[in-house]
């Protein structure tokens, strides 16, 4: 008897210990953002476009351009999610999870961290364009460089608002991650829809002017929209809703396919460079003129075909 309780409680100690490797392993996986063959890829095309579009906008800054110091201050914060990734990949899977459980959280914390820091640099970005159209006297007068560095620097704080502050760690549980995240939206639409509106009644900007402007907010919407809202609105839905345990195995695995479009966020971010660039209208100018040069040599050549077709 004694001898089966032994083995009993022996192959009950196993089975104990071997669920809580499966547990240890399924909470290492969960905390992996994704395939880190996918994130090695994606880093080594967004890296080496960010610091060439830092660099450029460090020099358009130099310029006292105060409109690049926001979507700097977004690429910016997108590199740190780009190294936060790479860090969590390449941290190794040990027998003892703990220690290194604690790394990945960090890492983690620090990636959703930068994530909030970036949106509000797109609403920053999108509310900017909305004074130019709406308010230009006042944006004209009160827009500087030293007042887009204040409130860079007071938007770098921003998500300690919605952080749990240990006193030894932060970190971000769902719900409030997923509405310091959800904020910044309602300020995009809201722009968005202020400035096409305030564009049919500003007769200052010349047409080339308004396609840009409403060319960013327009792709900072779009940004949003299908590379960031999936994943804010499935993390809240799993974290407030109640969900079945077989169902929580399938939202895990949309939320895993959705983090895949939420790394893509950065490489989008720097299409904003494009409209900030001082010789974007050119750029377009030359496109829209060698367009205008082909339909004319297209045409001139139609008529000389048929001119000679009249004199056959």
């Amino acid at each position: 008897m004694t001898e089966q309780n032994t083995s009993i409680n022996g192959s009950t100690g196993v089975n104990n210990d071997e669920e809580s490797i499966d547990v240890r392993n399924e909470l290492f996986r969960e905390k992996m953002f994704a395939d880190p063959l996918f994130i090695w890829i994606i880093s080594v095309i967004e890296i080496p476009i960010m610091i060439l579009s830092l660099f450029t906008l460090c020099a358009l800054i130099k310029s006292r351009r105060a409109s690049s110091v926001f979507v700097g201050q977004l690429i910016l914060s997108d590199l740190i999610q780009i190294i936060c990734m790479l860090m969590i990949t390449i941290i190794e899977l040990p027998d003892d999870l703990e220690e290194v459980l604690d790394l990945i959280e960090q890492w983690r914390d620090a990636y959703y961290y930068s994530l909030i820091v970036g949106l509000y640099f797109m609403a920053c970005v999108a509310f900017e364009r909305y004074l130019l159209v709406s308010h230009p006297i006042w944006y004209k007068s009160h827009n500087s460089l030293k007042v887009s560095c204040v409130i860079s620097v007071i938007i770098w704080f921003v998500p300690l608002i919605f952080a749990d502050i240990d006193s030894d760690s932060l970190s971000f549980e769902r719900v409030k991650r997923s509405i310091g995240c959800f904020i910044p939206y309602p300020i995009i639409i809201l722009c968005f829809v202020g400035t096409r509106r305030g564009l049919s009644h500003a007769i200052s900007l010349t047409s080339l002017k308004r396609k840009l402007i409403l060319g960013s907010l327009f792709l900072v919407l779009l940004t949003y929209t299908f590379l960031i809202l999936p994943f804010v609105i499935l993390s809240f839905i799993r974290e407030t809703f109640p969900i079945k345990h077989s169902s929580l195995g399938l939202l895990v695995k949309v939320i895993r396919y959705v983090k895949f479009l939420l790394f893509l966020n950065p490489l989008a971010d720097c299409l904003l460079y494009l409209f900030m660039r001082p010789d974007a209208g050119d750029l377009i100018n030359f496109d829209h003129c060698c367009c205008r040069i082909d339909t004319h040599q297209n045409s001139r050549h139609s008529r000389d075909e048929h001119t000679m077709e009249r004199r056959l």
